[in-house]
């Protein structure tokens, strides 16, 4: 064989094993590709595409339990989930289970990170009794903080909850509440301010304390002398408030003490976040007054995004989770949910993706956002509908119960016959905790569950350790 053909062949042969290289690697990046896309094989050998389950849970080390199947390793973990319907179950020894049906959708992150086991065999320890009984007691959503009002509205006690051990504040708050009687509270996010909506004969009156410097607190309709139906809190820090006068929405300065001209007239209800804000009320188009949401704008016209029948009671709350801006409106039962950015002209709300429009069982009273913004509620006593923004699902269910509250982001909690229960925030996995009277709340921690219960007209606040 002359030196020629020799060096064709081994050039040929060279050719031929650096095509099968490429052609090697090439196929090793599209099966990784297809791989890290969810695709394998399934057991019936069809190439099927995967979700992918990221799984965490209070405590962590809790066994999982996929379809009957044990899976290796314990919470957290991520794994690949082949698509469809799954039983889920989480157990961990000395925890009560909890358990839930999922779906893994082709291609897609399902999050699941609120699972909460408790501890079983707890012990009932008594943080504080006071003679003297509540007029209000509420817990900050975070765990942080428990508000108390005497019955006799002259004393707010401020119990530091966040950890281990408990301090309590005292204030003296005769001079904001009077004669009035405290009914509801709201916290603003930083959870350093309430607002608390009380009855004085036939009178609401509000009033914003300050928790961290309680000589900044004002009786908000004594400082305006306005009748005022609805306040919220209009900033992060809850030094600007919102409120309904008459029809009228105004905003107010708690540092400045002072109270705008009217921002928008004939108004029901409000909702803002996120530097945006939205009302329902009218607008002047033509020679026609239009009844409907609209979105103001300092200094520019107000916005029309949506029309709505007269007579018809609107509801609205809005929210941005992961970046991306969601709008609710209820108008009586009918419940719309659209996702995107916010219209820059009149009608332009089909500019937005509905991704809810539904009936649901009750024209809600209230309507909040909770857990990051991730969760919309809309609640009528105990009828509750949640819209699940990780999910873009919608789910509803009866609490039997009008004591409702959040235990944690995602832990309903509910007094029902005296005894305090906890369910996931879509109704799933109902557990009884305790005998309780008003509320209940786990600490920022997450070992500890307070509650409240009266015993021989004193009240009482206890805790149970749910998290070794």
């Amino acid at each position: 064989m002359d030196k020629e053909r020799k060096k064709r062949i081994q050039t040929i042969k060279l050719i031929i094993t650096e095509i099968l290289m490429v052609i090697a690697v090439v196929a090793i990046v599209i099966i990784l590709t297809f791989l890290a896309m969810g695709y394998n094989v399934n057991k019936d050998g069809d190439l099927a595409q995967s979700g992918l389950l990221q799984l965490k849970s209070i405590p962590t080390g809790a066994r999982i339990e996929i379809d009957d199947e044990i899976i290796s390793p314990k919470t957290n973990m991520s794994r690949m989930l082949p698509a469809g319907q799954h039983s889920l179950k989480l157990e961990k020894e000395g925890y009560d289970t909890w358990e839930k049906e999922i779906t893994s959708e082709a291609g897609w992150l399902l999050k699941i990170e609120y699972p909460r086991l408790f501890l079983k065999n707890r012990t009932k320890e008594k943080v504080r009794e006071y003679q003297e009984g509540a007029n209000l007691i509420s817990a900050s959503i975070d765990g942080s903080y428990i508000v108390y009002v005497t019955k006799d509205n002259t004393k707010l006690k401020l119990l530091n909850i966040r950890g281990d051990d408990i301090s309590e504040t005292e204030y003296d708050i005769s001079k904001y509440l009077g004669e009035a009687t405290p009914d509801r509270v709201y916290w603003n996010k930083n959870d350093d301010k309430v607002l608390i909506s009380a009855k004085n004969g036939e009178k609401n009156e509000w009033i914003v304390f300050n928790l961290r410097d309680m000589s900044s607190s004002m009786n908000v309709t004594a400082e305006f002398k306005m009748d005022f139906s609805m306040i919220k809190f209009g900033s992060l820090s809850g030094d600007k408030l919102l409120a309904l006068e008459n029809g009228n929405l105004r905003s107010i300065s708690i540092n400045d003490k002072t109270v705008t001209q009217v921002l928008a007239e004939n108004v029901s209800d409000f909702s803002n976040n996120d530097n945006a804000l939205f009302y329902v009320g009218q607008k002047k188009i033509g020679e026609e007054n239009i009844r409907g949401v609209l979105m103001y704008q300092e200094g520019n016209e107000d916005i029309l995004l949506k029309e709505v029948a007269d007579g018809t009671v609107v509801k609205l709350a809005n929210h941005t989770y992961l970046g991306r801006k969601y709008l609710d409106i209820a108008e009586d039962n009918h419940l719309f949910i659209y996702r995107g950015d916010y219209p820059t002209e009149d009608f332009g709300i089909s500019e937005m993706e509905l991704l809810i429009d539904a009936e649901i069982a009750v024209a809600p009273e209230e309507m909040g956002v909770f857990a990051s913004e991730q969760l919309m509620i809309a609640r009528n006593g105990g009828a509750v509908a949640v819209f699940d923004a990780e999910l873009s699902k919608l789910t509803e269910y009866d609490l039997e119960s009008t004591k409702v509250f959040f235990l944690d982001n995602y832990l309903v909690g509910t007094i029902q016959d005296g005894k305090l229960y906890a369910r996931d925030f879509d109704g799933s996995n109902k557990r009884e905790l305790a005998e309780a009277g008003r509320f209940g709340v786990i600490s920022k921690n997450d070992k500890w569950l307070y509650y409240d219960y009266v015993i021989d007209s004193k009240t009482n606040i206890f805790r149970e350790k749910i998290l070794d």
